[in-house]
């Protein structure tokens, strides 16, 4: 009998089971319950061979150290994965690092390495993320201060909210908003960080509290709570945006509605405005398709000079008046002998508000006209300060190209070649323009790169448009990089870097109009993306790790684009090739610099001491790109000559002179600032910046005695110099003597200033009849880069002031209409002139002459 039926049955009749004992064998010791007993996680190598168990005791095992065998562990096969892929992707961040410093060649074969290894690196961190162990093992968040706290803590904080009322008063309607990446703010904010500094000051010194990032109520409501902290460490508000505005816009525009609107000046000075907004505004901003104005310009006095009447569109006279007041504020900055008075711009715009805003065509559907009048009205706001109405007035002007479709790619079978480039020229001066306008106020843009598929303009010069050679052009280089892809609802303003060196180097594209004009427009693509990524409403949900990767990103493409320039463009490293160039490629190079310190400047504050738990690696980025930020600033006042007085006039002809003023300040504020955070950077170069911001000083000073915008930008830059250094060992004794000495020789009103004032009824016909023999050459130092200010093509044409019509009307050829002595110009496309257009319906119809000149025409 078993022992399990010796037991007692269950009540199912089954017999029950005992669990049988474990039998112990003699010299082993009693045996341990399973809760006592330990499992090591990992065997040595020696154990595993030998397969004893191993005790996991390190250095060595008890196998291991009884048959004086080495021990060696080694990990898990998931460990190793962890281990490797976590190297990977510090490599790869390396790799990104170091590209940005690398040659064009290097780049390329990093952009080859990245692209072969991203996607599996990328794919073994996901499935590690993914695995239960890791999730069980991974160190907290909170080891990564980056991930946790949100992207207000830059600089670029509170970008989300208004902190003033601007509705107070009508100076601070006048100066309206401006966002966080306007220099306005940065002076603001330098106020601040004055008072902060001072030895008077209340200020709580520490920084913080931030809240998290995220979309959710919670983190919204965690980021206000954390606002309400900071500000309450204040005592004071800050000071009023408007007070920190060195812009005109609180100045009155008073106009004399009196004028004449009909009345021309005289051809010798009219041809010299012309002049002066062709050859230095035309190409960065292509508003007007030159064959057809210079048209009605020149058939109107050749009209006049023979006694006919030449019935001129109103809109087209109102056009023409914009035109000579732009030239009218360009020729008083280059200090030109054959301007008469200050008051010129102001009598032009009278005319042309009283030729086109008040009349009743203003109030009718969208044409081209009222975006051609809104654009130039954009234009010379901006040109004499007023930066408020011009980004209302830009925006109203790209508010009417949307609605007549010149945003989108054109493909009407009845528009010539000729005519869609001209169109998508205007298109794109208007986005240009727009682009300064929102990266100068920091308001959000209107021309959003999604919406637009219009294609980027061809490299050709404005005189070589024909439907030949852009029938060629379409063909040879592919419509892949010259159009845009609105299926995808990307933009190729920005092209890949081997799509824009292989459109370099196969074309061999030379510097010309179209050129230039497709450049600008990149890198304003470029700014308006880094602008909605860093500094818009939304930017505080992000963490402040995602906007590292942003600056990052901005950073990559805005040096992409500089190395993939025109030879004749390109200003970075051994330039200089082609005195010609020295223009464009400086106004190439204030883009390239601002857009760095723009996508940098979130960086240039103490963020050592707002991110808790940061990583070393996060701290180290922080540091470079504030680095990178006042080296962008630096580099500035190393585009300016070194003499002010003599060349002053100079940085106008051979610079981005509409929007100079901006540049400047935008690098002198981010010098102060440096000074002021008492950055951790590198504290011991601050000896080192002072000769750059010194120089921008200098010049404003010395802009200022005939501009008034750079008069007040120098007067509120120089009195915050003197606030920030106050309690900083750095000596500007010499600046406050120049200073003094300014200040005492300077009369009340500068002489010749581009100012607004009043002007008094009757003043319109004031025109002298004599304006001295033009001069727009330039004489410089050999080593100074502005030595080659004026070329043959942007000199004017040295004639004598009394010059007639017919000086400059002789033709080779017979007349061809029903006026004689027809002529051609320097920017003359082609084609034919028309006859005496008497409505605004035939000023469109010198688009579709897509034929030059033929010889039938010349002997008819």
């Amino acid at each position: 009998m078993s022992f399990a039926s010796s037991l007692p049955p269950l009540d199912g009749g089954v017999p029950a089971k005992v669990q049988i004992p474990r039998l112990e064998r003699p010299g082993n010791a009693p045996s341990r319950s399973g809760g006592n007993r330990h499992r090591v996680q990992r065997a040595c190598l020696s154990c595993r061979a030998r397969k004893v168990k191993c005790n996991g005791r390190q250095p060595k095992c008890q196998n291991c150290a009884e048959n004086a065998e080495p021990c060696v562990y080694i990990s898990t096969r998931k460990d190793r994965l962890k281990t490797a892929t976590e190297q990977n992707q510090d490599m790869l961040l390396l790799l990104r690092d170091l590209r940005i410093s690398a040659s064009d060649t290097n780049k390329s074969r990093i952009d080859d390495m990245l692209l072969g290894v991203t996607d599996d690196v990328a794919d073994a961190a996901t499935t590690l993320s993914k695995s239960p162990d890791k999730e069980k093992k991974s160190e907290p968040d909170d080891s990564r201060g980056e991930a946790n706290v949100s992207a207000e803590v830059g600089s670029n904080d509170e970008t989300d909210l208004v902190d003033e009322d601007l509705l107070t008063s009508e100076r601070s309607r006048a100066t309206g908003f401006y966002g966080k990446n306007s220099e306005v703010q940065w002076l603001r904010q330098l106020h601040q960080e004055a008072d902060r500094n001072s030895p008077q000051s209340s200020y709580d010194h520490s920084e913080g509290p931030y809240g998290p990032g995220g979309t959710t109520d919670e983190a919204s409501a965690k980021r206000l709570a954390a606002t309400k902290q900071r500000r309450a460490k204040h005592s004071k508000p800050r000071v009023q945006t408007s007070s920190c505005s060195f812009y005109l816009d609180d100045e009155r525009v008073e106009m004399d509605f009196m004028v004449d609107p009909f009345e021309m000046p005289p051809f010798p000075f009219a041809k010299k405005l012309l002049d002066c907004y062709l050859q230095t505004v035309q190409d960065a901003f292509p508003i007007l398709p030159i064959q057809s104005f210079t048209t009605h310009f020149y058939h109107y006095y050749e009209s006049a000079q023979h006694g006919q009447t030449y019935s001129l569109p109103q809109n087209q006279q109102a056009l023409l008046n914009i035109v000579f007041a732009i030239g009218a504020v360009f020729s008083r900055l280059t200090e030109q002998p054959w301007h008469s008075d200050a008051r010129d711009h102001l009598i032009f715009h009278s005319r042309a508000w009283t030729l086109s805003l008040k009349d009743p065509w203003w109030f009718s559907h969208p044409d081209l006209p009222q975006v051609q009048v809104t654009g130039l009205l954009a234009l010379y706001y901006l040109v004499i300060g007023h930066v408020n109405r011009s980004w209302v007035v830009i925006g109203m002007s790209l508010r009417f190209g949307y609605s007549l479709g010149l945003h989108v790619r054109n493909e009407d079978r009845t528009a010539t070649q000729v005519k869609k480039e001209v169109l998508s020229r205007m298109w794109w001066g208007l986005y240009s323009l727009e682009s300064i306008l929102s990266n100068i106020t920091g308001r959000p843009s209107v021309g959003i790169a999604s919406h637009i598929s219009v294609r980027l303009p061809i490299p050709l010069a404005t005189e070589d448009l024909d439907e030949a050679s852009l029938a060629s052009m379409d063909v040879t280089l592919g419509r892949t990089i010259l159009v845009e892809n609105p299926s995808s609802g990307t933009s190729s303003a920005t092209p890949s870097k081997s799509d824009l060196s292989g459109f370099t180097e196969s074309f061999n594209v030379h510097a010309n109009s179209g050129a230039f004009l497709r450049e600008t427009v990149k890198i304003g693509k470029i700014t308006q993306k880094a602008l909605v990524s860093l500094y818009s409403a939304t930017m505080v949900t992000n963490t402040w790790e995602k906007v590292q990767e942003h600056i990052m990103d901005t950073l990559s493409e805005v040096e992409d684009w500089a190395n993939s320039l025109p030879p004749d463009y390109t200003f970075l490293g051994a330039h200089g090739i082609n005195e010609d160039y020295i223009r464009e490629r400086t106004i190439l190079a204030m883009y390239y610099y601002s857009a760095k310190m723009m996508a940098t400047r979130p960086c240039l504050c103490r963020l050592d001491r707002r991110i808790g738990n940061q990583t070393k690696s996060s701290d180290d980025f922080n540091r470079n790109m504030a680095v990178t930020c006042v080296t962008a600033a630096k580099s500035v006042a190393d585009l300016l000559p070194d003499d002010a007085r003599h060349h002053r006039a100079a940085i106008y002809r051979n610079g981005p002179w509409w929007s100079i003023v901006h540049n400047i300040m935008q690098a002198l504020t981010i010098l102060m600032l440096e000074i002021a955070f008492e950055p951790a950077s590198f504290p011991q170069d601050k000896q080192l910046m002072l000769p750059s911001l010194k120089k921008l000083v200098h010049w404003l000073r010395e802009m200022g005695n005939n501009y008034t915008l750079a008069k007040r930008a120098y007067q509120i830059g120089f009195d915050l110099l003197k606030k920030t250094v106050a309690n900083v060992d750095i000596d500007i004794s010499d600046l406050i003597m120049a200073d003094d000495r300014n200040r005492a020789l300077a009369p009340t009103a500068p002489a010749g200033a581009v100012a607004l004032r009043s002007i008094p009824t009757g003043a319109a016909s004031s025109y002298g009849t004599s304006f001295g023999q033009p001069n727009m050459g330039f004489s410089g130092g050999e080593s100074d880069p502005f030595q080659y200010a004026m070329t043959d093509r942007m000199a004017y044409p040295q004639r004598e002031v009394e010059e007639t019509f017919q000086d400059v009307f002789q033709s080779p050829f017979p007349p061809a209409s029903g006026y004689p002595n027809l002529f051609f110009t320097n920017f003359d496309q082609g084609n034919p002139l028309p006859v005496n257009p008497v409505n605004e319906d035939a000023y469109m119809e010198t688009y579709d002459q897509d034929t030059p000149w033929s010889n039938e025409s010349r002997d008819a």
